[in-house]
């Protein structure tokens, strides 16, 4: 399959000191990149990053991820920048952390979903009783769903005290997991996804597996999660399941709480209309795009009837390896039985894209 190439505009190397040195501990030289050779590499990143939280430049730390050349680089950025919050495997602090949440929704237009949960400590209980808190001794969960930008505009500073023992959870760092509940409004009856997160952080003894650890495999805890979670949020005349995807520490837990909302998205886009579609004027065709906003769009028409068309934009993360993107939608759209599927060669213009003019880049 011949793919059309990334639409999203990455940083050219030589723009930012540490996406270069990421760029360097990524890029595959790996051939004779021993083990050694990228721990050292990832070390050196780390202590980079610490300096520059110690010497309080934070807008420069922030700004730096915006410089990652290659989604690979990316990672590697975000993995060091956690490290350097963290303080290293030995620190005695607390383990922060963010559970994301879609919450899928539908059902009646102009309905509002809460944002603060009534009872977090019956989570708690869920992750307790399924294993998920380990040798955990010492939890504590915000009761808010909180937007990522909400995460996002975390002092880092704070969250470094708080990850390192030098702030303790009732400090004002800790407070820091009083973050501002976002309830969910739905536009229209038919079923959305809305990304929120549960905020919050753990001590584990130091010999220890950590929660993130315990909590991994969410297949284990999920589902009780997933019921207690949407049954609190449940409103009437509301359809809404509430998934979490496992704990993670704040930066990583954005990216693979946005990756999962867009790929439910996606879904629920696919499984609405094209079961409208085949009701209603039969097979669709459809066509799949990079486009210059940088997403991937997938746009569905009927072959019989004049402007019976149907779009959707996934957005992607920068921390997503596009070839991955595409060929997973794909797949999913073969798994959909589509008869007539396109691919566009080159990036297109959004707008011209969904008028059925595509204008290409």
């Amino acid at each position: 399959m011949n793919l059309p190439p990334d639409p999203r505009c990455f940083a050219a190397p030589g723009s930012d000191v540490f996406a270069d040195a990421a760029l360097e501990l990524t890029e595959p030289l790996a051939a004779v990149q021993t083990g050694e050779t990228r721990n050292a590499r990832m070390a050196a990143l780390v202590a980079r990053y610490a300096q520059a939280l110690e010497c309080g430049a934070e807008h420069t730390v922030r700004t730096s991820l915006g410089a990652a050349p290659t989604p690979r680089a990316y990672r590697a950025m975000v993995e060091a920048l956690e490290r350097a919050l963290q303080g290293g495997t030995e620190a005695v602090g607390a383990r922060l952390f963010a559970i994301p949440v879609a919450i899928v929704a539908g059902g009646r237009a102009g309905a509002t979903i809460p944002g603060a949960l009534p009872d977090v400590a019956r989570l708690r209980d869920v992750l307790q009783q399924h294993g998920a808190l380990g040798a955990v001794v010492n939890i504590g969960l915000g009761n808010a769903l909180c937007r990522a930008e909400a995460l996002s505009a975390l002092p880092l500073a704070q969250v470094r005290a708080l990850a390192q023992g030098s702030a303790g959870i009732d400090s004002p760092a800790g407070r820091l997991f009083e973050l501002p509940p976002a309830e969910t409004q739905l536009s229209s009856n038919d079923e959305s996804v809305h990304l929120r997160f549960l905020a919050g952080a753990a001590v584990s003894p130091a010999d220890a597996p950590s929660f993130l650890e315990t909590a991994s495999a969410v297949s284990t805890w999920g589902v009780a999660f997933t019921r207690e979670l949407s049954a609190q949020l449940q409103v009437e005349g509301v359809s809404l399941l509430a998934i979490p995807r496992p704990p993670a520490p704040l930066l990583s837990a954005q990216a693979i709480g946005a990756i999962a909302a867009e790929d439910l998205a996606l879904q629920a886009f696919l499984s609405r209309e094209l079961r409208r579609m085949r009701s209603e004027v039969g097979e669709p065709e459809v066509v799949i795009a990079a486009l210059s906003s940088g997403a991937l769009g997938v746009r569905l028409a009927s072959a019989f009837v004049e402007n019976r068309v149907y779009v959707h934009e996934r957005r992607l993360h920068p921390s997503e390896e596009w070839d991955e993107v595409l060929r997973e939608v794909v797949q999913l759209l073969e798994e959909c039985r589509i008869e007539h599927l396109h691919l566009e060669q080159q990036v297109l213009d959004p707008a011209a894209w969904r008028a059925g003019t595509p204008t290409r880049h």
